[in-house]
């Protein structure tokens, strides 16, 4: 049995500079027409947990990106946003707003094809690091008291989710981080509900 009540992860829509592939961290970027189709998926995708769990908390990054998807994903669903700084995405550093082939350029042994873009981000330059992501969602997780819905982003989400189901690091960078789909965390176990 897991500690944790159900938790429902969002990834963010696609954005101009995910398209771009740039190096977001958290500056902000907005989202791309795809971006926002994918945020109204979500929105029905959402229909259920809500109807199963008509009390749910919702909470949302504050950064630009994840409150339009929670804007647009909520449009339809009478309920109250909650922002919280912890479930942010990860600090980038130096890399933030450079594109993926600058940074394998100029830091070739820290991004690369051999790595994950999970281990890469963790790799920023002045950035800050799994340790510190980890304590934050840690932190995060133990003030959940009921079903909740998440919007987060990328790699702060990989985190959440890891943490929930009782994953390493070996394991979390492995996990997808689709867009456009909603993560259902119940009992530990992890299913990708999409439409």
């Amino acid at each position: 049995m897991s500690e944790f009540p159900p938790i429902y992860i969002l990834r963010h829509g696609q954005t101009e500079w995910n398209l771009q592939r740039r190096c977001q961290g958290q500056m902000n970027s907005d989202l791309t027409a795809l971006g926002r189709v994918q945020a109204a998926d979500q929105g029905v995708l959402l229909k259920n947990v809500f109807a199963e769990h008509p009390n749910a908390q919702v909470v949302c990054s504050p950064q630009g990106r994840a409150r339009e998807t929670a804007r647009i994903a909520l449009a339809k669903h009478d309920v109250c946003i909650r922002f919280d700084s912890r479930v942010s995405e990860l600090a980038a550093g130096v890399w933030t707003g450079m594109p993926h082939d600058q940074i394998a350029v100029k830091w070739p042994a820290l991004f690369n094809d051999e790595i994950t873009i999970f281990e890469a981000s963790l790799n920023a330059v002045e950035g800050e690091g799994y340790a510190a992501l980890k304590a934050r969602c840690q932190d995060f997780l133990v003030s959940v008291s009921g079903p909740t819905v998440v919007i987060s982003h990328g790699i702060t989400s990989m985190v959440l989710r890891g943490l929930v189901c009782g994953l390493d690091y070996d394991a979390i960078k492995m996990l997808p981080y689709t867009q456009g789909c909603v993560f259902a965390l119940i009992e530990g176990k992890e299913q990708t509900i999409t439409r």
